[in-house]
Order: C-alpha cells, then sequence, then structure tokens
C-alpha cells in the first residue's frame, strides 16, 4: 500500500511537472512572441520617425533641386536658339529675383557657365583668376551627365556658414546652371534630433560619401570611408546598398542599430541607436516570464494582455493605413475574375458617376469614365479604364496611372493597383484610387508663370515671348512681327529720374497691351525696347491700322512726372513669311532694321520692312 501511494505519489509528480513543462513551453512561447511583436514595433517607430526626419530635408531641398531643373530647361532652349551670353545672364537675374522671393532663405541664386562664359543671377563678379571648370560644381555637374547632383558641402569664407551647390550639365556637354544653398539649416535639424538620448548618432550623407550635416559638427564636408574609422567604414558599405533601410550590426564600439531613408535621390538621412540601450525595456518581459511561468492564473492575465497589445497594434496600423488612403478621394476595389467592385472609400461630394452602387465592373468602366471627366478628357480615361486592355498594360507592373481634369474643372490623378494575380500571372483583384491634384497643377502653373513673365511690366519676357512665336511660325501660322523703341529714353532717365523711367515703361506695356488682341504675343525684348506678333495680320495696310491703334495709345499715355514732354515710339514691321525659307531670325532682322530706319524720323513713326 505504501508502494502504491508512492507510486501514485509519482505519478502525479509526473503529471503535473508534465503540465507544468507544457504551461512553460506555451509561456515561453507566448513571451517569445510577445518580445518579438515589442521589439518590431519599437523598430517601426524608429523607421517612421526616421521617415519624418528625412521627409523634412526632402522639403529643404526640394525647391532648390526644381529651380534648377527649371532653369536648366529653359537655359537648353536659349543654347538651341544660340541666345547670346549677355541675354542668357539677363535671365538668370531674373530667375534669382524670382526665386529670391521664393526661398530667400537658404539660396544666393542662379549662376552657370554658359558656352565659356561664367554668369552670375545674383551679380557678383569673379576674381580674375576664376575658372569656373576647375570648381566642384562644375566637375560634379559634368560627371552627373545631365542628372541633377548635390556637391560636397564647404565652409562660405565670407559668411562662414555651411554651403553645398545644386548643379546640372546642360545638353551641349559644357554649359552648367548651378544654385549655392546654405545647409545651415540641416545641420540645426540633426542637432535637434540628436537631443533623444536614444541616438547614438545621426548625420545626412550624400551619393559620394560626403557627410552633409552631422551630430558632430566636425564631421561636416569629411567622407564616411576616406576620413572615418573603421565603424564608419563598414557602415559606409551598408549604405552603399540603396535596398537597406534597417539593419544591425557589431563592431568594435558595440552593437548598433541603423535606419536608413533616402532623401530626393541625392541624400540620405542616417539615424545609429545603440541596440542594447534601444531594446532595455524588452528585458522586463524576461522577468515577468519567470515570475508567471508557474503561476496557472498569470498566463491567462498575460494572454489577455498580449491579445490586447495584439488588438492595440492592430488599431493602429488600422488608423496609419486610414491615414495613407485619406490622400485618395475615392478607393475601389475590383475583383476581375467575378467582375465585382467593392467600395473601401468615398466621398459622395467629389464624385457624381458614385451615387448608386454597382456590381458589373466592365459593363460600367466606360460610363463612369465619360460621367467623371471634362469634355476633351473623356477618350483619355476611357482608354485608360477600359476593362480590355488593363491586363496588357499592367503586365510586368504593378501600377499605372492618368491625369485628367474632371467635370469640376478639377486636376486628378486615378490609378490602377495590382492586388493579386493567378498562378500564371493573369490579373485577378485591382484597386482603383482617385487623388486630387489640383493644388499641385496650380503652384506649377504660376511658378511657370512667373518665370515667363517680365517682372517690370507684367507681360511676357523675351524667353517666353520668342519661344512662343517659333512655335507658331512652325505650325504654319503668318503675321506682322513688331519692334518698338522708345525715342531718347536715355534722357528721360538723365533728366526725371530711374523711377520716372520705370513709369514709361510699364505705360508703354499697358498701351501695346491695349492695342494688340489677347491672342497676339506681346513681349519686352530688354530696357525700352518690346516686340509684337499679330497672329493673321499679314499686309501693310492692317498693319498700320494696328500700330495706328498703339500709336494712339501712346500719345494718350499720362505720366504727370514728364509734363509737358510727349512720349514717341519708332516701331519697325516686317510680314512673315516673306519667302519659302524664311525664319524667325530674318523676321527679327527685318523688323529690327524698320526700328532703325524709324529713328530718322521725329515722333510717332513705323517701316516696314
Amino acid at each position: 500500500m505504501h508502494r502504491s501511494k508512492q507510486k501514485l505519489y509519482l505519478r502525479r509528480i509526473g503529471i503535473f511537472l508534465l503540465i507544468m513543462a507544457i504551461t512553460a513551453g506555451v509561456m515561453i512561447g507566448i513571451f517569445y512572441k510577445l518580445y518579438d511583436a515589442s521589439k518590431q514595433s519599437i523598430i517601426g517607430s524608429w523607421r517612421n520617425k526616421t521617415k519624418e526626419i528625412a521627409q523634412e530635408f526632402s522639403y529643404y531641398i526640394k525647391m532648390p533641386m526644381d529651380a534648377v531643373s527649371f532653369s536648366a530647361i529653359k537655359v537648353n532652349e536659349m543654347l538651341k536658339d544660340n541666345v547670346p551670353e549677355n541675354e542668357v545672364g539677363r535671365y538668370l537675374i531674373d530667375e534669382t529675383q524670382v526665386y529670391s522671393t521664393i526661398i530667400s532663405d537658404n539660396t544666393t541664386g542662379i549662376y552657370g557657365y554658359y558656352r565659356g562664359t561664367y554668369l552670375d543671377g545674383s551679380g557678383w563678379t569673379p576674381p580674375e583668376d576664376y575658372e569656373p571648370t576647375s570648381r566642384p560644381w562644375y566637375i560634379d555637374a559634368v560627371k552627373g551627365d545631365g542628372e541633377i547632383v548635390t556637391v560636397k558641402p564647404y565652409k562660405n569664407l565670407q559668411t562662414f556658414t555651411m554651403m553645398m551647390s545644386v548643379s546640372q550639365l546642360l545638353d551641349d556637354g559644357e554649359s552648367v546652371v548651378s544654385m549655392d544653398i546654405f545647409i545651415d539649416g540641416v545641420q540645426k535639424m540633426i542637432e535637434d534630433i540628436s537631443e533623444d538620448k536614444h541616438i547614438q548618432e545621426a548625420f545626412v550623407i550624400d551619393k559620394n560619401g560626403f557627410i552633409v550635416a552631422h551630430t558632430d559638427s566636425n564631421k561636416i564636408a569629411v567622407h564616411l570611408s576616406y576620413d572615418g574609422n573603421e565603424t564608419d567604414r563598414e557602415l559606409y558599405e551598408i549604405l552603399k546598398k540603396e535596398d537597406r533601410n534597417y539593419v544591425e550590426f557589431s563592431s568594435s564600439d558595440g552593437s548598433n542599430i541603423v535606419f536608413i531613408e533616402d532623401v530626393n535621390g541625392v541624400w540620405k538621412t542616417v539615424v545609429v541607436l545603440d541596440k542594447r540601450d534601444t531594446f532595455s525595456s524588452l528585458k522586463s518581459i524576461y522577468v515577468m516570464s519567470g515570475a508567471v511561468l508557474f503561476a496557472i492564473a498569470m498566463t491567462l492575465i498575460l494572454l489577455f494582455m498580449y491579445l490586447n497589445e495584439k488588438h492595440r497594434e492592430n488599431v493602429e496600423l488600422s488608423r496609419e493605413v486610414e491615414a495613407i488612403a485619406d490622400i485618395y478621394m475615392i478607393v475601389l476595389k475590383i475583383d476581375l475574375v467575378r467582375d465585382t467592385v467593392k467600395t473601401l472609400r468615398f466621398n459622395k461630394g467629389d464624385a457624381r458617376s458614385f451615387q448608386s452602387s454597382f456590381k458589373n465592373y466592365r459593363h460600367s468602366a466606360l460610363k463612369m469614365a465619360d460621367q467623371i471627366a471634362s469634355g476633351q478628357f473623356k477618350a483619355l480615361l476611357e482608354r485608360f479604364m477600359d476593362p480590355n486592355t488593363l491586363e496588357k498594360r499592367l503586365e510586368g507592373i504593378n501600377s499605372i496611372s492618368q491625369e485628367f481634369i474632371d467635370y469640376n474643372n478639377r486636376w486628378m490623378r486615378i490609378r490602377f493597383i495590382v492586388v493579386g494575380r493567378d498562378e500564371k500571372g493573369s490579373l485577378q483583384q485591382v484597386i482603383l484610387a482617385f487623388e486630387s491634384i489640383d493644388e499641385d497643377k496650380k503652384r506649377q502653373e504660376a511658378f511657370k508663370k512667373l518665370s515667363e513673365t517680365d517682372r517690370m511690366t507684367g507681360i511676357r519676357n523675351r524667353g517666353s515671348g520668342e519661344s512662343m512665336i517659333k512655335s507658331r511660325l512652325a505650325e504654319g501660322k503668318s503675321g506682322m512681327f513688331c519692334v518698338m523703341d522708345a525715342d531718347n529714353f536715355k534722357a528721360i532717365n538723365d533728366n526725371y529720374g530711374h523711377k520716372v523711367g520705370d513709369k514709361v515703361i510699364i505705360e508703354i506695356a499697358k498701351c501695346m497691351q491695349s492695342a494688340f488682341r489677347d491672342s497676339d504675343v506681346v513681349f519686352r525684348l530688354g530696357g525700352d525696347e518690346f516686340a509684337a506678333f499679330a497672329d493673321g495680320v499679314e499686309n501693310e495696310s492692317v498693319g498700320r491700322l494696328v500700330i495706328g491703334r498703339f500709336f494712339e495709345a501712346i500719345n494718350n499715355m499720362s505720366i504727370p512726372e514728364l509734363g509737358d514732354r510727349k512720349v514717341s515710339i519708332s516701331v519697325g514691321a516686317a510680314f512673315y513669311p516673306s519667302s519659302n525659307v524664311d525664319t524667325f531670325d530674318l523676321l527679327y532682322m527685318r523688323a529690327d532694321e524698320g526700328a532703325y530706319e524709324s529713328k530718322r524720323y521725329e515722333g510717332n513713326f513705323i517701316s516696314f520692312k
């Protein structure tokens, strides 16, 4: 009996130990998952922080990059048209004035190297021994082969501030457009970030390995690999792998965690954390697991905590997904196999075509496009939404998009995103999303208008006006081209002052706008010279009527500061085409000769050539 009780006791002990072992195994598994989830949550949090930091740097450098890119487009057009250096110089000065009102806080203006001549939009005069082609901004631009490049940071010896150049090589392979930007703001942001005690170091590095900003300001402009220690070189090798945005590695300095985010393709934001310090909060999980391993009740409590934590993470994830989806007005999930549509997001006030639900996408797609798009974009949107060609257009890619103007005259972007394919690669489900880009388009148009407008008069500048006339001539248009020159304008400036002279220029521009049609091209050549192209005016009788209106407006022009003095204009006019081989340059030359001939006569006078 005693032996039998002993066996039962041993059996109970064995069952108890087995239960405890199973419980321990379950608890270890639960706590391991909890530890891994918590670790991933911390990593995700730091990854988001790094993305936010990179986004701030992206805003900082995007405008200068856009400015250089846009100016390069214009100067490339001037290269093709053989525009003289002095006119390009004036254009850079105008552009610098434009950008000074937009990005004045972090740039000194536009400058460049044009057909062997250095041009500076800010008015800086280089010393005699200055050689542009030996400067980093020029050398790196040539290496970039037409891509926008950022140049190694340097210290401005006049202001003792850190600067960096953004440059682009032009189509002739020799000319370069560049802009210098102050990067003290980037350094300030890095220093603010470093106040977080978890961050071991943070810095911004360019594509060539030079440090743009660093928590240790002494490392600015040094090369991470060439000038750094063993840990820096190892980190540099990691940064060269473009697919890496998170990595853990050990070095002589300890175990580190590195978060990497791209900044506009020219910089990288790097945040380095001490691994042990970052995950030190997770140690409590091990203590907790040891304390509750033998308590069944605690198992249930910890399980509840685990599930509650998972629920919280899912809620946060759902909120994050909703936040991302907020940029889309309408989001539809289309099942191409079942030919059904599910509405994931829908703003009733933004799309009249979705007032009633529908089940058949193939039947409704063209009707939907017809209801959403404005008249001139209906055919374009119908082709984009055509379900019969969607498979072929998405072959080998996961997304396609199309911009259009909707029925409310707003710019929109529509996008197909692949959700699922079958084993053969055929489409099964796609997302169809609608996004408003109206504000972005308006900003782009405003920026373009600024660059094409003469700042003093508000009419077109020379580059914009000549470009528009050449386009019309290329389309086969005919008409009258005029060159206007104010008589004795220098005397007005000398006797009445430049402010009065500016008023005269502005009033002449107003007279041109009133005399010519809205469809005509009216622009300022520079100084007191103007030009206009009257579309469809092909003979002197009609031409004299047009210029007569202009002369009448000039005679009625009122500038109190001039008293009884009248402003007179010499005009030269020429008609296009005059022959089968006529060009804009020849047209301009004839009109210019006419203006010169009109100078021989007093008062308003026109000469036809």
